[in-house]
């Protein structure tokens, strides 16, 4: 199966050095909605880990949300040119793994789709 691919627009670095890690079934404290990003809500872990999470990620009931899917939050650093693999889409950022099979979420807006029939693009896999 052939995999949608991106070539990086404009690099990405990302915003944190953590991810938070979560199981179907987890729970988190949700705090605030991000007012820049609609749908993204501020939630704690169990191990105290903090981090934005989509609410398609999450059933909120109040201040306590229950993860409906496994869930990674690492952002994949990328400059200009990468091309990377579509894994995923959560309300604006692209889940996807790079050539060095490296797996995180840059910002759709970043990225731009290559065509299907575009030979001149180096393969991620080789």
């Amino acid at each position: 199966m052939k995999r949608l691919k991106y070539r990086v627009a404009k690099a990405h670095q990302a915003s944190f050095a953590y991810a938070m890690i979560s199981a179907e079934g987890d729970e988190v404290s949700v705090g605030r909605e991000d007012p820049e990003m609609p749908g993204w809500f501020w939630c704690r872990d169990s191990k105290g880990v903090e981090m934005w999470v989509p609410s398609s990620y999450i059933d909120i009931e109040g201040s306590r949300g229950i993860f409906n899917q496994n869930y990674n939050s690492m952002e994949l650093n990328a400059k200009v040119g990468d091309v990377v693999q579509f894994l995923g889409e959560a309300l604006g950022w692209v889940e996807c793994l790079n050539h060095e099979w490296r797996y995180g979420w840059i910002p759709k807006d970043k990225l731009t789709k290559i065509q299907e029939n575009a030979s001149q693009i180096p393969d991620p896999q080789s």
